[in-house]
């Protein structure tokens, strides 16, 4: 479970699919933050912009499309234009994760929580998984090895490597993004006594960056 920030992610293995993310804010107030952004072409393969709050307007060469919470768009080479007026109410703020890099596929991206009460179970999956936690410090756990994590970090965990968060610190919201699955790859949570045991992808140097 190598742990980065947009700092350290430029010494990030060779596996790992993002090159770059960023958290961005639009505030319809427009004195905290402004209330519209262009998100221009990457250098990375692909790109995208997932609405972690409130909704945008996105403009593009795919046409106009309305983004609200948990709705993403992949970017365009010509890049995108997102704006929230109109699509988030008066006082409310939109938060925006971009995310660039190399993956295949369209991909799965979701927002997850996890509370003291109901953490994340010890599992694996037949894909590599990468978190981005939006809010939030708890520790995460692979294979035995605890790890502190906090608003900002993006956690990639390989394929086959048992991970969880059992012991929530307190509520925590983030970002799942799982890449498309291929042939012979199974879905969701796997189980060691239920699927059979994990087979680790390839060895990790255990160092949080």
């Amino acid at each position: 479970m190598p742990v980065y920030n947009r700092e350290t992610l430029k010494d990030r293995a060779d596996w790992v699919a993002f090159d770059d993310y960023e958290f961005l804010y639009l505030d319809p107030r427009g004195d905290a933050a402004p209330i519209d952004v262009f998100i221009p072409g990457s250098d990375s393969p692909r790109q995208a912009v997932l609405i972690l709050g409130g909704g945008v307007i996105a403009r593009s060469e795919l046409g106009l499309q309305k983004l609200e919470r948990t709705g993403w768009i992949e970017v365009p080479a010509s890049g995108v234009h997102l704006d929230s007026t109109g699509a988030t109410p008066p006082g409310d703020q939109v938060q925006i994760l971009r995310m660039a890099g190399t993956w295949e596929g369209t991909p799965h991206i979701g927002i997850f929580w996890a509370w003291p009460e109901t953490p994340l179970e010890i599992h694996y999956h037949d894909f590599d998984e990468y978190w981005f936690i939006i809010n939030g410090h708890t520790e995460g756990e692979t294979d035995g090895k605890k790890w502190q994590l906090q608003p900002g970090d993006l956690i990639a965990t390989a394929r086959g490597y048992e991970h969880g968060m059992p012991n929530i610190g307190e509520h925590l919201m983030g970002v799942a993004f799982e890449p498309a699955l291929k042939d012979g790859e199974r879905k969701g949570h796997l189980h060691r006594e239920e699927h059979g045991d994990p087979v680790p992808s390839r060895e990790l140097i255990a160092e949080q960056v």
